[in-house]
């Protein structure tokens, strides 16, 4: 489904995959940022990290995941995403949202270490 004007947040959006226009995984969408008009709610932003996800857990765990984790958290503009289907489709590069850097750093370290 291409980006429509309705759709269900927690079936269509929560917890879905994040692409870039390369086809690179970015995360998962861990919060929603809505708006209102007086009349009506909208998207306003889809928020990625521990930071976003961390306020839904109970006090221990949240306090366990930031030591682990962090708390950062990026902010992507609605305006981004192009499709919403099994993942969510973006318009630019994850490098230029500047999502996934602990993944592809994770990922170069791995990539290093099955060498030796």
């Amino acid at each position: 489904m291409k980006r429509s004007k309705t759709f269900d947040l927690k079936r269509d959006l929560l917890d879905h995959e994040l692409v870039d226009c390369h086809g690179n995984s970015c995360g998962m969408v861990d919060e929603v940022e809505l708006a209102s008009n007086g009349r009506e709610l909208a998207v306003v932003a889809l928020w990625v990290g521990p930071g976003a996800w961390g306020p839904r857990l109970p006090a221990l765990a949240r306090m366990i995941v930031r030591a682990i984790a962090g708390a950062r958290r990026r902010r992507i503009r609605f305006e981004e995403v192009v499709e919403i289907s099994e993942v969510i489709r973006l318009s630019s590069s994850a490098t230029s949202l500047r999502l996934g850097a602990a993944d592809r750093k994770a990922g170069h370290w791995l990539a290093r270490w099955e060498k030796e």
